[in-house]
């Protein structure tokens, strides 16, 4: 982080702390609408715009422009190696209709960066160790904890997107839904592989011991972000779907797809949410460090 950064940071994060908010709302309105309309949108490009605003404000630009470089640097070389050789997500095809580079859709990166910089923020809010400087839950807990979170939403959308709606196949569909176990293992290993990536540039990079406390409106954002994503299937789940999908030679009932979903992201996505939730609300009244 640049001194320039820190003077910002050091002046407070007020407009930074209102832009997150209001782009936060702004995603949660999109997002809702998509549910009402039933058709996906532009509420991924409202998450984007809202992690870049908060990773500003509490990171300062600099950093939270080398994070989406280096998480979207791995994700990208990982999918890609992975569509040519089975590593390490197993072999599978996008079918997006969208510029593929090497077979990977331009939005993958991007996700990725996204949902890994809202994981790493729970890691890091968990482990109490949001603020950059020297410390060894940063530079190797956070990431691995975050290697574990990540996945979580993958768990939650992965048979929506690949069985019912077949954005992409698997060569040997299986396991949950038709999604492999393959798959969620590249997940978590490429989400600690880029998450750890970026914590070693920080350390590497930034090596003044600083402590910028960033106020409680920003750092409840990311848990409360997390939760309404693990619920995000609610709304299809009410509507109720009837359809069937299949696989392989396997049928599903949608319905027991969006239910699966809705509970995997109760379990899996909850809890880390909560805990960082609670940590953040239980930091409440302790003293700033200097």
């Amino acid at each position: 982080m640049t001194r320039l950064d820190d003077s910002r940071l050091a002046q407070g994060p007020g407009r930074g702390a209102t832009l997150a908010i209001a782009l936060a709302l702004l995603w949660l309105i999109v997002l809702v609408a998509e549910k009402l309309a039933g058709q996906p949108g532009l509420s991924l490009f409202a998450l984007i715009a809202f992690v870049i605003a908060h990773g500003t404000a509490t990171m300062g630009a600099r950093s939270i422009v080398v994070f989406f470089a280096v998480t979207m640097l791995v994700s990208f070389l990982l999918e890609a190696l992975s569509i040519a050789t089975g590593f390490p997500f197993g072999f599978y095809v996008h079918h997006m209709a969208m510029p593929r580079p090497l077979g990977v859709p331009l939005i993958v990166p991007p996700s990725y960066a996204v949902y890994g910089y809202l994981g790493w923020r729970l890691a890091c809010t968990i482990l109490r160790c949001e603020e950059p400087g020297p410390s060894a839950q940063r530079l190797l807990g956070a990431p691995l904890l975050a290697g574990f979170i990540i996945p979580g939403l993958d768990l939650v959308g992965d048979a929506m997107g690949s069985t019912v709606a077949g954005t992409w196949s698997y060569l040997h569909p299986s396991g949950y839904f038709g999604v492999p176990l393959t798959n969620f293992l590249g997940w978590i290993f490429t989400c600690w592989a880029m998450v750890q990536l970026y914590a070693l540039v920080e350390a590497l990079t930034d090596r003044k011991v600083r402590h910028p406390i960033a106020p409680t409106r920003l750092r409840v954002l990311p848990p409360l972000v997390w939760i309404l994503l693990a619920l995000q299937f609610v709304p299809d789940l009410l509507r109720g779907n009837p359809a069937i999908a299949g696989v392989a030679g396997r049928s599903f009932l949608v319905s027991d797809i969006l239910e699966s979903g809705v509970i995997v992201g109760l379990l899996a996505m909850g809890p880390p949410a909560l805990a960082a939730l609670f940590a953040v609300l239980g930091s409440l009244g302790t003293p700033a460090r200097r």
